[in-house]
């Protein structure tokens, strides 16, 4: 499946995250960035939609959507993440290595979906 970029998750300490650090937990949310870290976003968006609400399940739906062409529903996600406090102190980051682009996505604000859509 093509998407237009990759969604990397980080430890607060700058560790990129990867499948092994995600095996022991059972909470839909950790088992959603699982997936998301193996690059298997639409087993990751099954995950998350089980996730109890939190800044990190509807932002990660967001860019996940965003990847895969599903911009108004992205959009829509978006809005949801503003209502919600974070529950993680995960950085999450796009990524496209063929061009170079690696940009943190430290907060959501008004332009980020054009900014997305211009990846």
């Amino acid at each position: 499946m093509r998407v237009r970029f990759r969604v990397v998750v980080y430890s607060k300490e700058g560790k990129k995250l990867s499948k092994e650090d995600f095996i022991a937990f059972r909470e839909p949310l950790y088992i959603g960035i699982r997936y998301v870290v193996e690059f298997k976003y639409l087993e990751a968006t099954k995950w998350l939609m089980l996730a109890k609400d939190c800044q990190e399940k509807y932002l990660l739906l967001a860019l996940l959507n965003f990847a895969l062409g599903q911009d108004t529903q992205a959009r829509e996600f978006l809005q949801e993440a503003l209502k919600h406090e974070r529950a993680t102190d995960y950085l999450f980051v796009i990524e496209k290595p063929e061009e170079g682009i690696k940009v943190a996505i430290e907060r959501i604000e008004a332009s980020l979906p054009d900014f997305l859509l211009s990846l």
